[in-house]
């Protein structure tokens, strides 16, 4: 006799539309997600996973609901501080070069700042937190292609997985392991001053989701391809 397939249940499939997409879109670890119900607002579910130790989750959620330029700046107010403080490393001549080219593209984010931006991150490394935080202002751009060249937009949600890595990084590169939890919660609360600040986790979630869409419409209109003739 041949066992019947079993097909888990959806565990997001009771949540609202843009909850569930948040979800989708913050990838929290399994432990966070057995928080999640319709009954838990955000905020509650931030408490909820902040007081479990499930800081990841907390950062990704955060990112995920934050726009480009405020989480590229709390990914860069990490990235710098994590140099400076007790254990921290500090930065080599080509990191500290790239926290400034991000610092201007936050002061001033016009194209030649995202693209200046963009070559101290590779000249820093992707894979440091400046790093990241620089490949992130790049794709937060309208084209990753040449300048002298038709627009190729980055596909759209590309920076959300950047900026927590790139905040995590950040946290764990000091070398008292003491100091990574403590700074991973400094981090967060950093994080959610910025949420409050735009008005709450239902407000930045309506913006994020409606930012998104647009995004997905202006991709999908760039890159269809031409009508047949």
């Amino acid at each position: 006799m041949t066992t019947p397939l079993v097909v888990a249940a959806d565990p997001l499939l009771s949540l609202p539309p843009i909850v569930r997409w948040l979800m989708v879109r913050c990838n929290p670890a399994p432990p966070a997600l057995e928080k999640v119900s319709p009954s838990v607002t955000l905020e509650m579910l931030y408490a909820l996973w902040m007081e479990d130790k499930q800081f990841v989750s907390a950062i990704r959620l955060i990112a995920a609901v934050l726009p480009a330029r405020e989480s590229i700046w709390w990914a860069w107010v990490s990235a710098r501080y994590a140099t400076q403080m007790p254990g921290g490393k500090a930065p080599s001549a080509k990191e500290h070069d790239a926290l400034g080219h991000v610092e201007r593209w936050i002061v001033r984010p016009d194209d030649v700042t995202r693209r200046d931006a963009w070559d101290s991150a590779n000249q820093a490394g992707l894979d440091t937190p400046i790093g990241m935080v620089g490949a992130a202002v790049f794709l937060s751009g309208v084209s990753v292609g040449p300048t002298n060249l038709p627009p190729v937009p980055p596909v759209p949600g590309s920076i959300v997985r950047l900026i927590p890595g790139a905040i995590l990084l950040a946290a764990a590169s000091n070398t008292n392991a003491a100091q990574v939890e403590p700074t991973m919660i400094s981090f967060a609360t950093q994080g959610l001053e910025v949420v409050k600040r735009l008005g709450g986790w239902d407000a930045a979630l309506k913006t994020a989701h409606d930012t998104h869409v647009r995004a997905e419409q202006d991709y999908a209109r760039a890159t269809a391809p031409p009508p047949a003739r």
